[in-house]
């Protein structure tokens, strides 16, 4: 026995590992974090319906009906079919899609730009970018809301609709994940969560109130002077337009939006405005996933400046570069030679902020031609699940003229295309990393193969550079030698760090250069940055009324919009649908789909549920562990019912990621958020059924 160490990729923490080789260099186990994803790494590997050989579709697309071709006639079916879509149609017509996993990003978008095409896309079309967008729109930088280092300094901490024992590892043992004596806390969530057990408050919301939430805050904070007016006079813009528009946001107002006791909102706005300091900690996408997402976002993140917490020690620091790879993707090349990207013309903020095309007009692109017609699509780790109104999504990828998807198992997805492709597993791949980590330091590895590719298998990036050969561009990608690739993204690094790089299994710690540009300039703590160049918004300051919306034609102020289906935007069809539908709550037995064929983690989580309330279920005459059919405008998928006093009366909450019982075939995909584009997928309305003649399961 042996062992090597590595690094997991079953989500994108990149946590270290020791991986345990037996006498014929096969993995039998790895020791890592207390993770379950961690452990399943080998189940994955090993696992009997994993994708092993490049197949070529021989029947009708969605049959399933494959057969085993050689990697040439795969890539030289790929590379034609790729140059007679670029021959007839012109090279956007080509899209690019990366979803799960991540790594091979860097090669796939080069790929893309190489190849003529700006229309690189990727999952964060509807995840995590917009609140990246909305913070660089507010404050010219990302605020770290998700960190796994908690600071002695926070006096009072406002958990808003993330659950860190679900969803950011080391899941019970973070950080946050327990309430601290002497620390207030104060949770906002449709859902009960463990830390809500734990608050001093719970704002249990109506799904998709946070906007007029948060601005309830804003009334109490200016009502009674606990803002930050120093901070506010010299370092914010357009404060006195939003103190106007939060008046008309009293606690009984807000309370009534949002199904919360104003008493709860008035203790609540004290405790978080008279402590100092205090944090926000959010979720990447709950705030988000909304029709007007984007600006509730902006309204909760207002909260810290508002305070005078907004990079202070204690209170939301500004999310830092550190030593990053030098760029490979080519994204230059995209931006100043090639024609706009799909989402330029909608959603021109987001676009101007994000690196890719905006992946939920897909569809649309493909069906209707608009804002521009797809004609072939080449995807890794793509699942219809990921967007909303998923069956639409499946009939866009069947009227594609040519489709190739890499992936580890077959889904919805890969079931459409005309050749699929064998994805190794990150224990089969090399590659370099560069994980973010917190505000200040982040972390530098390489990992190299534990083991080769089962099958003919391959890694996604070496696939990339090899089509890109393929297509007569050898010495741009680097006459297909992966190796050589990563070396040029490291050369991003001094020479120092980027040998330890390499021969340090541990990886290198690396830190922000602001840490010494504050102390160069006599600032003896590493927080309050602005103090050296500002904000970088086109005031220069925090902007509570933004120019930069204003000149996209969207309000500047963070206007609350009630869901665009909503029992009070849309009462006729509340009628039908009484039930407000939210998803998507994360648990730590899964990342989205990528773990549903693993039988150790079906165990944990066997069946797709959806929690009622004991009040609502009962009037639907539903009982613990019934199958139930979820319906809304879009159609009806079933669950499996979990009843619980945990979920707000009123509310269906359904699990997501699940092939066989997709949530996002119930989701909306017009009412995009017009600043973003992102999917309403937590504030919708819908109703619950019993199946007739279904019986009832264990409960």
């Amino acid at each position: 026995m042996s062992t090597v160490k590595s690094t997991c990729y079953e989500c994108d923490a990149n946590c270290a590992i020791d991986v345990t080789l037996d006498a014929q260099g096969e993995p039998v186990s790895i020791d890592g974090p207390d993770c379950p994803r961690c452990y399943v790494q080998l189940d994955r590997r090993n696992h009997p319906d994993r994708l092993l050989y490049p197949l070529k579709r021989v029947g009708p697309r969605g049959s399933g009906e494959f057969e085993r071709i050689s990697w040439d006639e795969a890539l030289s079916t790929i590379t034609e079919r790729l140059s007679q879509t670029r021959d007839q149609h012109g090279a956007p017509a080509v899209a690019f899609f990366a979803g799960y996993t991540k790594e091979a990003r860097p090669q796939l978008q080069r790929l893309a730009h190489a190849f003529g095409s700006p229309n690189y896309m990727t999952e964060s079309g509807c995840c995590f970018s917009a609140t990246k967008v909305a913070e660089e729109v507010t404050f010219g930088t990302k605020i770290k809301t998700t960190s796994t280092v908690a600071s002695y300094k926070t006096k009072c901490l406002l958990v808003w609709s993330t659950n860190p024992r679900g969803s950011i590892p080391p899941f019970h043992l973070h950080p946050q994940a327990h309430a601290k004596p002497g620390r207030p806390m104060i949770v906002v969530d449709p859902r009960r969560t463990p830390l809500a057990d734990q608050a001093d408050v719970f704002l249990q919301i109506r799904p998709g109130t946070d906007g007029a939430l948060a601005l309830g805050f804003h009334h109490l904070i200016f009502a009674n002077g606990w803002q930050d007016q120093a901070f506010l006079d010299e370092w914010a813009s357009g404060v006195e337009a939003f103190r106007d528009y939060v008046a008309e946001f009293p606690p009984e107002r807000v309370a009534e939006i949002c199904g919360i006791d104003p008493a709860d909102l008035r203790h609540a706005a004290e405790l978080f405005a008279t402590l100092h300091p205090a944090q926000i900690m959010l979720s990447p996408t709950a705030t988000v996933q909304h029709s007007n997402g984007f600006q509730n976002h902006r309204a909760v993140i207002l909260l810290s400046p508002v305070t005078g917490n907004l990079d202070r020690e204690g209170g939301n620091r500004f999310f830092n570069d550190k030593l990053n790879p030098k760029p490979i993707e080519l994204f230059d090349h995209c931006v100043n030679d090639l024609p706009p990207r799909v989402g330029d013309e909608v959603f021109p903020v987001w676009t101007r902020h994000w690196p890719a095309a905006q992946s939920m007009l897909l569809p649309d692109c493909i069906l209707d031609g608009k804002p521009q017609r797809i004609h072939s699509l080449l995807a890794m780790g793509i699942n219809t699940a990921m967007w909303a109104n998923s069956k639409r999504v499946e009939q866009a990828l069947g009227a594609l003229d040519f489709f190739a998807a890499s992936d580890f198992f077959h889904n919805p997805a890969t079931r459409m295309a005309d050749i699929v492709l064998p994805a190794a597993t990150n224990l089969e791949r090399e590659a370099l990393i560069a994980y973010p980590g917190c505000a200040f330091q982040g972390e530098l590895r390489y990992r190299y193969p534990v083991v080769t590719p089962k099958g003919e298998a391959r890694p996604d990036a070496q696939v990339w550079l090899e089509l890109g050969v393929r297509l007569g561009m050898a010495e741009q990608f680097w006459n297909g030698d992966l190796a050589a690739c990563w070396a040029e993204a490291a050369s991003g690094f001094p020479d120092d760090v980027r040998e330890e790089v390499y021969s340090n299994p541990d990886g290198v710690t690396v830190y922000a250069q602001t840490i010494d540009d504050l102390v160069e300039h006599g600032y003896l703590d590493a927080d309050r940055q602005y103090r050296l160049h500002g904000f970088k918004t086109v005031s220069g300051k925090v902007e509570f009324d933004s120019q930069e919306l204003r000149d996209a034609g969207h309000d500047g102020l963070p206007i609350w919009r009630e869901p665009a289906e909503s029992p009070l935007s849309t009462p006729d069809v509340a009628r039908d649908f009484p039930l407000v539908l939210t998803s998507g709550a994360r648990h730590k037995h899964a990342t989205h789909s990528q773990h549903q064929y693993l039988e150790r983690m079906r165990k944990a989580m066997p069946d797709a549920l959806v929690e009622l309330h004991p009040d609502d279920a009962a009037l639907r005459g539903i009982s613990n562990g019934d199958e139930v059919m979820v319906s809304t405008r879009r159609g009806s998928v079933r669950f499996t019912a979990r009843i619980t006093d945990r979920i707000k009366p009123g509310v269906a909450h359904c699990a997501h990621g699940w092939n066989h019982a997709n949530v996002n075939e119930l989701t909306d995909d017009t009412a995009l958020d017009p600043i973003s584009g992102f999917p309403p997928f937590k504030s919708l309305l819908c109703d619950v059924a019993p199946v007739q003649g279904a019986g009832l399961k264990a409960a």
